[in-house]
């Protein structure tokens, strides 16, 4: 009969005075055993509560044991009970690594308050398991994400039941968002806030400009220009994955960052990121982006001037955007799904036979458009195709 078992049928409750004799005891097995016994029977949901508060003295000791593996099978039994002090949970949690962590990682007892302390008072390892944890309440991410190490922050991203708010990505980015590996594992949430793939796209298009800078690898003007299309071509990629109402919600972040330009515009149409363009011309305007769609494809053109006069983008622009329509309306009816650099060829076929009332020079500074946003191959072609024109002209 074990001890436990004995003690129990003897008095109501239990009397734990012979628990103590035995943890005070130089026999390890006896000692493993009741630790055994104890921590299950607290963390048994059937156990009556005075019964559990009577065991709790009885837990410290065990707590405090000087062998490890006594300690390390409380710990481990102990880990399902749904309610135990604090300074218990603490104590466990303040053990070493082999003990303390498998404990921290699944304890049911630990709520939002541990947490906090944890965080606080926990060095790297502890926050990092701690942010493993599954079913994450709101106020621990929030804390992990305000104030947690970058290795917590990581594996925070890494645990796919923790369920993070705009608020919360947005914390981590203005903390952490530099270093490479936290950057990657943001990109890597489908839920990412659209503004912060945006910022990253552009940090990293700054960080590009740098590095030309320093190596010396092309002259300056010609590095701006690479890492301008970088960083445009990156933001287009964001605003192409997104939902149509956060794309729409997009425009307004563009317009504040100074993003939203001609050129960046220009540049979608050149590359066939027409859902990008419904969107600017949509903001620019001031409706919805159903209703530019609309505009923008319908026949004989009457709508797009409307919208375009509407958007207040430059004259010089309207050429290249009305045929970039034009080619849309074209593969729509075709039913067809083509690469960007056909879209730019289509668009260059169009300016170079269609439009009898636009004159050579126009139509040359409408081709010029592709040979400076255009596709590789469309740029090269573009350029030789505005000199023919011109010098027809």
């Amino acid at each position: 009969m074990s001890v436990l078992a004995s003690q129990s049928e003897v008095v109501p409750g239990l009397d734990v005075s012979i628990f103590k004799t035995v943890l005070e005891g130089p026999d390890v097995k006896a000692r493993l055993e009741l630790s055994r016994q104890l921590s299950k029977l607290y963390a048994d949901a059937k156990t009556p509560e005075v019964e559990q508060q009577q065991l709790i003295p009885v837990l410290h000791m065990l707590a405090k044991d000087e062998d490890d593996s006594v300690r390390a099978v409380m710990a481990e039994e102990l880990a399902p009970a749904t309610k135990l002090p604090a300074d218990l949970i603490f104590a466990i949690v303040a053990d070493d690594d082999s003990i303390a962590l498998p404990f921290l990682l699944s304890a049911k007892s630990i709520r939002a308050h541990e947490c906090a302390v944890i965080l606080k008072v926990g060095e790297e390892l502890r926050q990092k398991t701690l942010a493993t944890r599954e079913g994450l309440d709101a106020e621990t991410i929030k804390q992990i994400a305000a104030e947690g190490s970058l290795a917590a922050a990581i594996a925070l991203l890494d645990n796919e039941t923790a369920k993070l708010t705009s608020e919360h990505y947005h914390a981590l980015y203005a903390r952490l968002g530099g270093a490479a590996e936290m950057a990657e594992r943001m990109l890597a949430r489908p839920d990412l806030p659209f503004d912060i793939r945006i910022l990253q796209a552009r940090r990293q298009a700054s960080r590009l400009r740098q590095m030309m800078a320093a190596k010396g690898w092309v002259p300056a003007n010609d590095a701006r220009e690479i890492c301008a299309e970088a960083e445009d071509n990156a933001v287009m990629q964001v605003l192409s994955e997104v939902h149509a109402d956060d794309r729409a919600k997009a425009m307004s972040f563009l317009v504040a960052k100074n993003l939203l330009t001609p050129a960046f515009i220009v540049r979608a149409a050149a590359t066939g990121q027409m859902t990008v363009v419904e969107a600017a011309l949509a903001h620019l305007a001031g409706i919805k982006g159903r209703d530019a769609a609309m505009q923008m494809y319908a026949h004989q053109g009457a709508g797009f001037k409307t919208l375009f006069r509407r958007s207040g983008l430059p004259q010089g622009c309207f050429g290249f955007l009305r045929a970039a329509c034009d080619v849309v309306i074209e593969i729509q009816e075709e039913g067809l799904d083509i690469s960007s650099t056909e879209f730019g060829g289509r668009v260059l076929e169009a300016l170079m036979t269609r439009y009898e009332g636009m004159p050579m020079t126009e139509r040359a500074k409408q081709i010029e458009y592709l040979g400076r946003f255009g596709e590789d191959k469309i740029r090269k072609v573009a350029k030789r195709v505005k000199v023919d024109f011109l010098r027809a002209a």
